[in-house]
């Protein structure tokens, strides 16, 4: 809808509230509202506005996964409470096992074909910054644990790295959420959850190169140098999201050229398990690459 500006005097300017959401929200005389700058943007805000979004939603048809995928983008979206019908008892077994990778969530009520899952808390005693970091910290121990572990052909290590994923999702989705219930700022919000996006895939991957490097035999020394040369990649796309610099930024396009193209020399291999690990190093580069091209514009050094 549009508003047109009334001018008052020289200075003061004011644009009329639609009636309609006045209405809806108990807007009187005298009382005061939100208002928040957003850029080129203004969000105003009622003081009645409803903090709780409900849905209620049929997965039945639907396989284990998505049903597990659903449950993890309802919670990211913001959504505190959500109840869900099914019809098959795998159905209800992966929303269970969602519903351990959601901070502050609890299944509530369970019967035979519908489970009712809810906020406990409405306000997590964690924050936003911590989160994000310690999602980044896992993302690094799982790189490192891949490296020591098949150098030292600890494969149950490798077997068992799946579930430090578990934590990795758990604060991703957290941070997520966190943006969708209300976090703003323009243009790089955007960039930022696609970043966090980005990071529980780098969890997933690192999960499936343990699974991959637990099966190679032989432990060829080009293949643990690659994977040295990724997790520095990662590394450096962490440490260039939290203090950018253009020397880092630099050496990680530098170092993601030689990773790629080590990777293509390597791929030649008849060892099916080599094979997937490095498409899964592959992918890990491709990924954590863009930490620092898609936030060049915070570098101080470039002038702009």
């Amino acid at each position: 809808m549009k508003r047109k500006v009334i001018q008052i005097a020289n200075s003061t300017q004011l644009i009329s509230l639609p009636r309609k959401w006045t209405l809806k929200y108990g807007i009187k005389k005298g009382d005061e509202i939100e208002v928040e700058e957003d850029g080129y943007k203004l969000l105003i805000t009622a003081e009645s506005a409803p903090t709780t979004k409900d849905i209620e939603v049929d997965v039945s048809g639907l396989t284990p996964r998505l049903a597990d995928r659903f449950i993890a983008r309802a919670y990211q979206k913001g959504y505190d409470s959500i109840t869900v019908n099914y019809d098959k008892a795998e159905l209800a077994i992966a929303i269970q096992e969602k519903v351990k990778e959601l901070l502050g969530f609890e299944v509530m009520d369970q019967s035979k074909n519908r489970i009712a899952i809810k906020s406990i808390s409405a306000k997590l005693d964690i924050d936003f910054d911590s989160s994000l970091r310690r999602a980044f910290l896992i993302v690094i121990d799982m790189a490192d644990a891949c490296l020591e572990a098949f150098e030292k052909n600890d494969n149950k290590t490798l077997e068992n790295l799946y579930l430090k994923d578990f934590d990795v999702n758990k604060f991703c989705y957290f941070c997520l959420r966190f943006i969708n219930k209300g976090f703003s700022g323009g243009f790089g919000t955007y960039i930022l959850y696609y970043l966090i996006e980005s990071l529980e895939d780098v969890g997933d991957e690192y999960k499936a190169l343990a699974k991959h490097l637990a099966k190679i035999k032989t432990r060829r020394k080009n293949l643990i140098n690659v994977i040295s040369k990724v997790n520095g990649l990662t590394k450096i796309g962490y440490g260039f999201f939290y203090k950018p610099e253009k020397e880092m930024a630099v050496r990680s396009i530098t170092l993601y050229n030689e990773v790629r193209e080590e990777i293509r020399n390597l791929l030649s291999t008849k060892d099916i398990n080599e094979a997937a690990a490095l498409n899964s190093l592959d992918i890990i580069a491709r990924i954590v690459y863009h930490y620092p091209t898609m936030r060049l514009d915070t570098l101080k050094g470039l002038g702009g």
